[in-house]
């Protein structure tokens, strides 16, 4: 008789992606030094690549139907909580907030995303949106964020030490 003594999978917990983003200028790449960690994540879903779907059936498939990939896309969102007025502004939250005021190259960033203790990430190019919104008198002060992706995810090797 064998017993089964395979160790348990210990999921990790969202709190573990870090979220860093930089200005898009010209579309220079930016330096590593120019990248931003956004701060006050509360809510995020990583970017992942999504099928755009066609329908590829003819009148010879019978009653199955049939789907071909034509592209991919992807975007990342989340929620993060706004400093007070008075208090000095997130540099990362920044970048988001600006670009999100503007539309064409100015409202594009540059964003790379992994998880701490990790060491690959992904990285792209994104426009942005943020808005802050609202609530009665004893909410905190929160804002959406989106970044819809603008060409391919690219993979990032996350630099030894980096998420801490």
């Amino acid at each position: 008789m064998s017993v089964d003594i395979t160790t348990p999978i210990t999921p990790g917990i969202a709190a573990d992606w870090v979220l860093e983003v930089a200005e898009y200028g010209d579309g220079t790449a930016p330096d590593t030094t120019d990248f931003k960690r956004v701060r006050g994540i509360q809510n995020y879903t990583p970017p992942s690549a999504t099928k755009n779907l066609e329908d590829d059936s003819d009148f010879d498939s019978g009653a199955w139907g049939s789907q071909v990939g034509t592209g991919l896309s992807h975007e990342a969102s989340g929620t993060v909580k706004v400093p007070r007025a008075s208090l000095a502004a997130d540099p990362g939250q920044a970048i988001l907030r600006e670009a999100g005021r503007n539309v064409a190259e100015d409202g594009f960033v540059y964003f790379r995303t992994y998880k701490r203790g990790g060491t690959q990430g992904v990285q792209g190019i994104a426009d942005a949106s943020f808005t802050e919104g609202g609530g009665s008198r004893t909410d905190l002060t929160t804002a959406e964020f989106t970044l819809a992706g603008r060409g391919a995810l690219a993979p990032y090797a996350v630099a030894a030490g980096a998420g801490a």
